[in-house]
């Protein structure tokens, strides 16, 4: 199996280190051919500045996402198998053409929404009662990433949370978000509020505005309450119960018993590339699909589309 890594920015250097520790990688490619010749020489491989001169089975493509469409379109109609980075594509439409493109020339496509290969998202799955949901939340916040140029934050950092949220709890029937712009072309903050088809409520806090960097969730259930922390891989699960007394309001008696779960620690980038691989090999479904990715920025879409008109937008 040979894997060509396409784009040579921050994500995909991490894609070629662990491709690289695999035994997977074969070619590094880059519109910067200095930046591509000092990558693949740091992991002993060639490089190009054009993919179709170089021979490989499958790519990662880690460009900016206005090019994602052109360069997954061009490497499918060459029967390759790919791996996009998140978002699938800028439009809806391109996305949905390049899923069907892929299945005519049976071909994987995979979407690179790392956080669904985070230890923490696997074990709320397999051990949290979602059927007892009543709300989840997510908080991701940072500063200003300059590695971004052609989407907001709704596209950059929300669609991690919204894919995330459609995992555990099902599509998405509407949007109404707020935001805006403070030091970016696009919006650079955005809070977001999802009526998912089921009737329970998501809501998603994200900006490149906040020295520091949190990835959080927090999730409401019939008995108990769950904090999540992405980046340390450990949750919370809160059970409680209050004690009124009548005759003191401000003593409030509260017996509250914290369960922490620290699990083992995994690089979730490893296991994105082990499935796609796996999948590959295989011949089964990736863990997050095409289809995946567009239903996320179809959501992320209707986000931006609410932040701009004012008001709730259908999730079609």
């Amino acid at each position: 199996m040979k894997v060509a890594v396409i784009g040579v920015g921050v994500m995909g250097k991490n894609h070629a280190r662990v491709l690289s520790e695999f035994g997977y990688l074969s070619a590094i490619v880059d519109a910067n051919e200095e930046k591509a010749k000092e990558t693949a020489k740091k992991f002993g491989v060639q490089y190009s500045k054009d993919f179709q001169t170089i021979d490989f089975d499958a790519a990662v493509i880690a460009t900016p996402t206005n090019t994602h469409y052109h360069i997954a379109k061009n490497l499918i109609e060459n029967g390759k198998h790919v791996l996009i980075e998140k978002p699938i594509t800028l439009e809806i439409d391109e996305a949905q053409e390049i899923i069907d493109l892929a299945k005519d020339m049976d071909v994987i496509l995979a979407v690179g929404h790392i956080e669904r290969y985070n230890p923490l998202i696997d074990f709320m799955k397999e051990n949290l009662d979602f059927r007892k949901l009543i709300t989840i939340e997510a908080k991701r916040v940072s500063k200003y990433p300059q590695r971004i140029r052609d989407v907001g934050v709704v596209m950059d950092l929300g669609v991690h949370d919204i894919d995330v949220f459609r995992a555990l709890n099902g599509d998405v029937a509407e949007v109404f978000a707020v935001g805006g712009s403070i030091n970016s072309k696009f919006e650079d903050h955005a809070s977001m509020l999802l009526r998912f088809k089921n009737g329970k409520i998501g809501y998603i806090d994200v900006n490149w505005l906040t020295p520091k960097k949190v990835r959080k969730l927090f999730i409401t259930f019939e008995d108990y309450y769950v904090e999540g922390d992405y980046i340390g891989q450990w949750l919370d699960i809160s059970y409680g119960k209050i004690n009124v007394n009548e005759y003191n309001a401000f003593n409030v008696g509260v017996d509250l018993n914290i369960r922490r779960v620290m699990l083992k620690k995994e690089e979730p980038l490893k296991r994105e590339i082990m499935d796609f691989i796996d999948s590959i090999l295989n011949k089964k479904r990736p863990k997050v699909s095409g289809e995946d990715g567009l239903a996320a920025i179809k959501i992320a879409k209707a986000a931006i589309r609410s932040i701009k008109e004012h008001r709730i937008v259908e999730v079609n």
